[in-house]
């Protein structure tokens, strides 16, 4: 009988030992699931502390990482607990999607396919792998429409994209846009490429031809009445995290229009322009401060042969005499940040730095229904300058979006649009279709 007490005693020491040695990893656990990361990585940092080779703290603290989006982080603890746990369908899901975020999408689509050798019926391992190996490929997308909050009342535009190389995408497209101020055709190229994961430089090259309606009734918005006809431009862009809450963007345009009323003349433009994006200590809170710089042709100096020139009689020009004129902007904007929805709030003078605008006010609201269907409302509010041929008066644009992932191949987007402009009232609806075709691998 006393062998026995003394073996219930011992019996119990050992698991009250193991209860207290499991208990903060659960509470850790638990703190993952409610949100609470602070807590948990305190936990989990004393934790491997205590049991650097413990594989199964090591994935924990991973996870935390992960959703902290300490990509970097969450990578070093996962392989350590590879090493020292060993494989499982779990750890290799979250590697393939830190891997994803990083823009390394061969080693994501490894990882995930090793997650499916060991349970061939996870089902999110492979939507995941399917998302990955279709989006790698050759991706087309084509638009019906006015998709953009914009004065675009009728478009089409046909684009394809090549993801096939780790951190690189690379675009090509023509669009036609029917902007009832004026029409134009585009032929575009573009190149990102992702030095950090969320980190880019791009390459954007773009040839425009507009052409402008001959209803006297449809005057120009903008006092500029130097009209473009053909414009080829070139863009350089850098977007970069500088720190965990603060990302910079610097771009640099250059384009060089021939005028529509002497297309034997151009002109040479450039434009600067930079965005501030800052995640406050409240985290759903980001702050946006924007400020752009643009050298273009003089409308009161600038004298155009064939065109009605305020300087100038009709017609007398004998060609363009261009000076050039300096505009700028600065701009901010808000935007909350949480689990499904999102909204946005920016004010801008002088958008289109054209004087066609005193201020501009731009909206928008997502909410993510599902992981697969998300619904948006835009709204865009123009308030014309005194400069302007709609002196005072204003131009409202309101848009409604559904966006829904048929599978991961295809996708569909569907929306109407409201426009209230001092020429005219219309509407106009979109839609949208996007197909990863998966070849090219």
């Amino acid at each position: 009988m006393y062998l026995v007490q003394v073996f219930i005693v011992a019996l119990f020491l050992v698991a009250s030992n193991a209860y207290a040695q499991q208990s903060p990893y659960k509470e850790a656990q638990k703190s993952v699931e409610e949100g609470d990361y602070r807590k948990a990585l305190e936990i989990l940092q004393k934790l491997t502390a205590s049991e650097p080779k413990n594989g199964k703290y090591r994935q924990l603290l991973g996870d935390v990482y992960r959703k902290e989006g300490r990509n970097e982080e969450a990578l070093s603890e996962y392989e350590m607990a590879k090493t020292l746990g060993g494989e499982n369908v779990e750890l290799l899901k979250n590697i393939g999607t830190v891997q994803k975020r990083q823009k390394n999408t061969g080693s994501a689509i490894a990882a995930y396919k090793r997650a499916l050798q060991l349970n061939p019926n996870d089902r999110e391992a492979k939507d995941d792998l399917a998302s990955l190996e279709k989006g790698r490929g050759l991706s087309f997308r084509a638009a019906l429409g006015g998709a953009e909050a914009d004065y675009t009342t009728d478009s089409y535009e046909a684009s394809l994209s090549y993801g096939g190389f780790d951190k690189l995408n690379l675009n090509a497209g023509y669009s036609y846009a029917d902007n009832i101020y004026y029409t134009r055709d585009k032929f575009y190229l573009s190149g990102y490429y992702f030095f950090l994961p969320d980190s880019y430089f791009k390459v954007f090259t773009a040839y425009k031809n507009y052409d402008y309606p001959p209803d006297p009734a449809i005057q120009k918005p903008n006092p500029d009445t130097n009209s473009y006809d053909t414009v080829p431009a070139i863009e350089f862009e850098v977007s970069h995290w500088i720190k965990k809450n603060f990302r910079g963007t610097v771009a640099y345009e250059y384009f060089r229009p021939s005028f529509f009323y002497d297309q034997d003349s151009t002109a040479s433009n450039h434009k600067l322009s930079t965005e501030l994006y800052y995640i406050t200590p409240l985290e759903y809170l980001r702050i946006k401060l924007m400020y752009a710089i643009l050298r273009d042709p003089d409308s009161d100096s600038t004298e155009i042969k064939g065109r009605d020139n305020l300087n100038t009689p009709l017609g007398t020009a004998s060609e363009t005499d261009v000076r050039y004129k300096t505009s700028s902007l600065f701009g901010a904007g808000a935007e909350l940040v949480f689990d499904r929805w999102d909204a946005e709030l920016k004010y801008i003078p002088n958008r289109d730095l054209d004087s066609s605008y005193e201020y501009s006010i731009l909206t928008g609201v997502g909410y993510d229904f599902t992981d697969k269907l998300t619904g948006r409302f835009d709204y865009v509010h123009d308030k014309y300058s005194s400069r302007s041929a709609y002196s005072g008066q204003n131009a409202d644009v309101y848009l409604v979006s559904v966006f829904y992932e048929i599978n991961p191949s295809i996708d569909l987007g569907v929306g109407l649009k409201r426009l209230s402009l001092p020429s005219r009232d219309d509407n106009a609806g979109f839609l949208t279709l996007s197909y990863k075709t998966g070849l090219g691998l």
